[in-house]
């Protein structure tokens, strides 16, 4: 999961009024590099992926895990 993906997402448990940013905890990062006009795309977008970790609400601290690079952003059934 990369650092882009990880600022559109958003904890939606029930009760939580503002689920972001969610808190990473990683387990494994990657740093990747870039191929052309590594000074423009460097500012524009954020070269670190989380590849194993969890994402964590702020406010109710229920954490999503992340494996291999895909966060599983799924609720259970009570907390919908």
């Amino acid at each position: 999961m990369r650092l882009l993906t990880h600022n559109m997402l958003k904890s939606h448990v029930k009760n939580v009024k503002n689920g972001f940013p969610l808190k990473i905890e990683s387990e494994n990062i990657v740093v990747n590099e870039v191929d052309f006009n590594a000074e423009f795309i460097s500012r524009m977008i954020p070269k670190v992926e989380v590849q194993e970790g969890n994402l964590v609400c702020p406010e109710s601290d229920r954490k999503f895990p992340v494996k291999n690079g895909i966060p599983n952003m799924l609720l259970n059934d009570d907390e919908v």
